[in-house]
Order: C-alpha cells, then sequence, then structure tokens
C-alpha cells in the first residue's frame, strides 16, 4: 500500500518538475511512510511514498525497475495472489531476484502486456513506464479499491494517488464540476465515474487502463461487471453454495498474507463478522486477535451488544471508539482536508475514528466488510428493485408474496418507497426529487438532472441484479474513496474480502431469486457462510453498519450554528445552484452535506 505521482511530458522535463514530484510525494507521505523513491528520464518523472506490508527490506523499492532496465513500475496495493502468479512466471521462465508482489506484478505485465489484469487479484492502481517507447501505462482494479487521479497543462499528465497533491500543480486553476454537485446535493452520490468535483481533475476509471504516448492518450475498459449477469443459474443449489463458501473463505485468507500486524474493523452486522468467524475457524486468527468498532452507549444505533455476543464464540479482542458530535465538529477541517472531497454522511467519520483506534493499537492491516451489500443485497432498498423486477417478469404471484413477506418482517419503507418509485411516469419522479432537496435552484436541477448516471441508468433497471450490476457501476466507488482516505490517513491499509473478483463474478451469476427470498435480503450469504456468525446476528432485521447519531448531532447548537454560516457562505458562492431565500436544510444528511461542501471549498478554494 503506498502513494504514487509522477508527470509524463514528450517535451521533455526540468529541474522544476523533479521539485514539483518530490513535493507531491511528501504532500502523500501518509500514504507511504517507511520510504520513498524518485525516477526520471527526458520525459518522465515516477515518484513513490512506501507503506511497507509484504517483504519489508529494500527489495521493495519503488519505482521498481525490470531486469533489463527497460520498465519502470510504481504502484499502489496489493496482488494477493502473488505467490501463485510467481509460480506460473517461474514455469515459463521468468527469473525474480526478491519476494514481493510489486516484482511478480511487473513480470506479468512484461510477459503478457495488459492482459495480465485479469490475471490479478487484489487492489491496484499501477503505472509503468516503457524507457524505450517512451509510453506509459496505467491501470486500476476492478472496483476502484485504489485511486488515481490525473490531470493535463497543456500536453503534460500529471499524476496521483490523491487529488491534494495535484492542487500543487503549476497553472491547475480548478473550476466546480456542477454535475458533481448536483448529483452529491441530489442523489447523495460521489465517484461516479471518472469525475471529481473539479472539471480539471479526474480519475481513471474503474477496471479500465489507459496508455499514453505520441499518439495520444488512450482509455479503455478491461472489466465490466455486467458480462457475469445471470451467467450460473443452472447449478444445482447445493453446488452453488459450497462454490461461494469456497471462494469467500479463500479471499479471506489471501487477505491475511502481511508482513505486519492484522486486524479488522467490526461492526454486529453479517459481512465483518463472518469475516472475523472464518478467520477463528481457518485458524487463521491468533488469541486476542484485535477488532476495532465505533460504539455510541445508551443509543439505538449502538451494536456492541451483537460484537459481545460474538465474543463468546470466538476470543478475540474488541478495541472501541466513541466518536461524538464535539469530536466531529473539531475535526471537520481535518476530515474534509483527508478526505479530498466531501462525503455523504457522518457516518464516514466514525470510520475515520476507528482506523485512528487501529493505528494507536499497533495493527498495519485492516480487514473490512465493505462490498458485502453491493454482492449480497444488503441495502433495504433492493427489496424495492427486486419487487420491481418481478413485476416487469410478470411474476405478480410471487411479487405479492414477497411483499406480503416485506410486511411480516417489518422491512423499512424505503423498500416499498422504491419499488413505486420505479412504478412512476417520468415526470412524477422529477418532481419528487425537487421536493426532497427544496434548497436547489430550479434552473439547476433541471438542467443537470438530464445529463445525470445516477437518474438515468442507476434508477433504470430491469431487476435486482441490474441494480447489483449498476451499484458496482455507480455506488460502491464513493465508499471506497472514504475507506482509502481514512485508513491511509493513518497509514494503515485496508482490505475487502467481500470484493475478491472471483466472488463478484460467481455471485453476480446467480438467480436473484436465491439473493432475497421470502422479504429477507443477504439470503444467499446466510446459506452459505452464515455459520461463521452468531444467530443473534444471523436472524437482525435491522441494518446500521458504521451507524452513527449524525442526526442527533447535527441538531446541537454548535453544529447548527455552523450550519447556518456555512448555508449562508454558499449561498454567496453558488446563486445559480442554491435558491435565493431558501431556508436551512434540517434533514441531517442535508445538513451534513451542506457542512462538508462548504469547508471543502475553502480548504481547496475550487472556483
Amino acid at each position: 500500500m503506498c502513494g504514487i505521482a509522477g508527470l509524463y511530458c514528450q517535451e521533455g522535463i526540468s529541474h522544476n518538475d523533479l521539485e514539483l514530484i518530490r513535493r507531491m510525494n511528501w504532500i502523500q507521505k501518509h500514504r507511504g511512510p517507511d520510504d520513498d523513491g524518485l525516477f526520471f528520464d527526458n520525459c518522465c518523472v515516477l515518484g513513490h511514498r512506501r507503506l511497507s506490508i509484504i517483504d519489508l527490506s529494500r527489495d521493495g523499492h519503488q519505482p521498481f525497475v525490470s531486469n533489463d532496465g527497460r520498465f519502470q513500475l510504481i504502484f499502489n496495493g496489493e496482488i494477493y495472489n502473488y505467490i501463485e502468479l510467481r509460480k506460473t512466471l517461474k514455469d515459463i521462465g521468468c527469473s525474480f531476484k526478491t519476494q514481493t508482489d510489486t516484482e511478480v506484478l511487473l513480470n506479468a505485465y512484461i510477459q503478457y502486456g495488459k492482459d495480465c489484469l485479469s490475471m490479478l487479484n487484489g487492489m491496484f492502481a499501477v503505472v509503468i513506464y516503457d524507457t524505450k517507447q517512451k509510453s506509459l501505462f496505467i491501470a486500476r482494479d476492478r472496483f476502484g479499491i485504489k485511486p488515481l487521479y490525473y490531470t493535463f497543462i497543456g500536453s503534460t499528465l500529471y499524476f496521483a494517488s490523491e487529488i491534494k497533491a495535484l492542487h500543487i500543480v503549476p497553472g491547475l486553476n480548478c473550476s466546480i464540476n456542477y454535475q458533481a454537485l448536483f448529483d452529491y446535493l441530489v442523489f447523495s452520490r460521489t465517484d461516479i465515474y471518472d469525475e471529481t468535483f473539479s472539471n480539471e481533475i479526474k480519475r481513471i476509471p474503474k477496471g479500465s487502463y489507459a496508455n499514453l504516448s505520441n499518439n495520444g492518450f488512450h482509455i479503455k475498459q478491461w472489466w465490466h461487471p455486467k458480462d457475469y449477469v445471470n451467467t450460473c443459474q443452472k447449478q444445482p443449489s447445493n453446488n452453488i453454495l459450497e462454490t461461494i463458501h469456497d471462494i469467500m473463505v479463500s479471499s479471506v485468507l489471501l487477505r491475511m498474507r502481511s508482513d505486519v500486524p492484522v486486524g479488522s474493523c467490526l461492526s454486529g452486522g453479517l459481512d465483518s463478522s463472518i469475516i472475523v468467524g472464518i478467520l477463528f475457524d481457518h485458524q487463521m486468527a491468533q488469541l486476542n486477535y484485535p477488532t476495532f468498532t465505533a460504539s455510541f452507549p445508551n443509543n439505538p444505533l449502538d451494536e456492541t451488544k451483537y460484537i459481545d455476543a460474538l465474543n463468546q464464540k470466538y476470543a478475540f479482542v474488541n478495541n472501541r471508539t466513541y466518536p461524538c458530535e464535539k469530536q466531529a465538529l473539531n475535526d471537520l477541517h481535518q476530515f474534509v482536508y483527508i478526505n479530498d472531497e466531501p462525503t455523504t454522511n457522518a457516518s464516514f467519520y466514525s470510520q475515520y475514528q476507528v482506523m485512528k483506534l487501529a493505528k494507536e493499537h499497533g495493527v498495519t492491516v485492516l480487514l473490512d466488510g465493505q462490498g458485502g451489500d453491493e454482492n449480497f443485497a444488503g441495502y433495504h432498498y433492493f427489496h424495492g428493485f427486486y419487487l420491481y423486477g418481478l413485476y416487469q417478469q410478470k411474476q405478480y404471484a410471487l411479487l405479492v408474496s414477497e411483499w406480503i413477506k416485506n410486511i411480516l418482517r417489518k422491512q423499512h419503507k424505503i423498500a416499498y418507497l422504491t419499488f413505486i418509485f420505479q412504478l412512476l411516469p417520468d415526470n412524477i419522479r422529477q418532481k419528487i426529487l425537487l421536493k426532497s432537496t427544496p434548497y436547489i435552484h430550479v434552473d439547476f436541477f433541471y438542467k443537470y438532472l438530464s445529463t445525470s448516471r445516477i437518474y438515468n441508468e442507476f434508477f433504470n433497471v430491469k431487476g435486482l441484479n441490474d441494480s447489483l450490476v449498476r451499484h458496482f457501476q455507480y455506488k460502491l466507488e464513493h465508499l471506497l474513496r472514504t475507506e482509502d482516505r481514512n485508513s491511509m490517513a493513518f497509514s494503515l491499509e485496508a482490505r475487502v474480502p467481500y470484493l475478491d473478483f472471483r466472488l463478484v463474478e460467481q455471485v453476480l451469476g446467480i438467480s436473484e431469486s436465491l439473493k432475497i427470498k421470502k422479504g429477507e435480503t443477504k439470503y444467499l450469504q446466510k446459506l452459505s457462510v452464515g455459520q461463521y456468525t452468531i444467530n443473534e446476528i444471523l436472524n437482525r432485521r435491522d441494518k446500521i453498519g458504521f451507524g452513527t447519531p449524525g442526526s442527533e448531532w447535527m441538531q446541537t447548537e454548535p453544529w447548527k450554528k455552523v450550519t447556518h454560516d456555512h448555508f449562508g457562505f454558499l449561498l454567496q458562492t453558488y446563486p445559480e445552484v442554491f435558491k435565493k431565500g431558501a431556508r436551512i436544510p434540517e434533514k441531517e444528511f442535508d445538513m451534513w452535506k451542506i457542512n462538508q461542501l462548504a469547508t471543502w471549498k475553502k480548504i481547496f478554494g475550487v472556483k
């Protein structure tokens, strides 16, 4: 896990370019406090900050050069199946001088070119410079777990792991991306495709690679979730469950490969508790294995009673942090700076505090349950997409049955509202959305609604599996961005076993009827790996995750005062976005977004 930065210019580089990359490296020092490196020639500069995880020796120093000196590689992430890949490469004649996954990655590229990407089980943002052809190869992992941002100033490409490093590029004058701002305010979505909140800064899209040479800059997608939908429906159910079980166990065990201490984020939900259970049942967790939790005593969102019950089965140590409204307000500026861009709700601040706690306890690698909801249809509103799919397929009897089961299980109302929203004509949908954000200028709303990927693609789906694809395309990455920033802020590597590509591809191929059944989400997950948690968690009907009492925080006088000031600032700054004379938002998420956006504007000064 590391931070990377660099530039490429066919017209040549200067001493100032070297100093710029050194400064960008320094800004990202938190991503890699253990080592730094720099490579340059007459048209390329590569910078690297290293967080040592596998092979802690100097052998892992980057930029990493090929045996023949032709290729220079910098990369951020981990290739979990590097041991197996090394054996494959050795069998065809490759030689190795280190024990690093970095060398395996470079040799795989030398042997297979872009086709090596499909062989990689891991998270990565990689840049490989061909010193002979004077060309760059850039790629990101399938889901966008690891970030890579870029900008062009004239013909010069600048890139970095974090946006804040790009803000020091000479000549870069950032302007607000109104489409990104619209999707943030109306849909609470960020990191949708390749956009950022600044028009001038983009990111390499997830599951894509780019080539840069004298022939130009070209981006192509190498992995897409839709290619795997409904591909294994004909398997007998027992075979499906066994396959899911084996992949999930393999994924968790692969992500225990580390030469530094490992721990786990732990809530009282299915995803993280199953990961801990797999570790203990497969003898990969030692006695007193460390776990980390955000707790809110005497609050309905507190999940520690479930953790205490799980602790009766598995002998882990649970360390707890207690985020509060005063602490969150004091940290607001630093939190926004760390995350580069606004976040959508207060739960991300709780995650930030969990990462800080893990750092204080000497852990460097954290396993986390991110991606479990997207894989196994865990959000309450997935019921709505499932019901709509049944309606589209004219399976009315099953639709009524599932609707009744939802009522009996007392599912959240969002399940029914999502279904109804899908049925409504376009003009009614638009009016509902506009009413939900009464502080938005009407002209701004209608101008950017028509070009919103969230409105045009995320909600226009045929059923549950189609919705899951859209989540991997347009929703998951905003969670992964905050996970990356919150963990790397404390020089931690967060690993997400539910985003093993083998698991995602397998689950996408399975029938919707095994994912939601009898009004129950995560049905497939419970049947295949539910044995690794406890009945108290298996039988839960609520969903909290990193639940945080943000609504209570936002209603305290200090937060209300800050919100008032920030909303006034935004009214003056973006009169074309916010309705003149609009009332200050009172909803939790709206208040959080207003404070995040205004703070971001003040920190980074985007026009």
